[in-house]
Parts: structure tokens; sequence; C-alpha cells
């Protein structure tokens, strides 16, 4: 059997609750969680997970709804209602 050994990290305490009630909902321990994400970073030699902020976004897609944003705000881009096409 291969030897153990223990990783500490610290996180906010609202980010860990909300990591174990998802770990809880999909049926597995934190520490299995992130034991398969630290291998699969390994085998894959890099790390492939999206960044999003709290809407979903990448941050190149928020960065293009804002700069859509400031134009309607600016009146450089017109807004209009959706066509439907039969």
């Amino acid at each position: 059997m291969k030897a153990k050994t223990n990783l500490t990290i610290k996180l906010d305490k609202d980010v860990r609750d909300e990591f174990s009630s998802l770990c809880n909902e999909i049926g597995i321990s934190m520490a299995a969680a992130l034991n398969a994400l630290v291998k699969q970073t390994i085998r894959q030699q890099s790390m492939s997970f999206a960044i999003r902020d709290e809407n979903g976004f990448t941050v190149e897609e928020a960065q293009e709804l804002k700069r859509r944003i400031k134009g309607l705000e600016e009146g450089k881009i017109e807004s209009h209602g959706l066509i439907e096409v039969n």
C-alpha cells in the first residue's frame, strides 16, 4: 500500500460548506473529489476547468457583456426585440 500524507488548505468557511454540500449531493467525500482533481491534473499535465463568475460567465464573456451594456447606455448600440422566423 502506498504511503499517504496529509494536505492542509485554508478556505473561507462558506466556500468549504458549499463544496461539502456539492460533494454530498453527488455522493463523494471532499477528499475523494480533491484526490480525483489532483490525479486528473497530473495525468493531463493541465488543469481543465473554467474560471467563471457568480453568473456563470467566463472572464471574456463577462467583459463582452459589459462592453455591450456600456454601448447600449451610451446609445452606440441599438436595442430591438427578437424577431421570430417561421
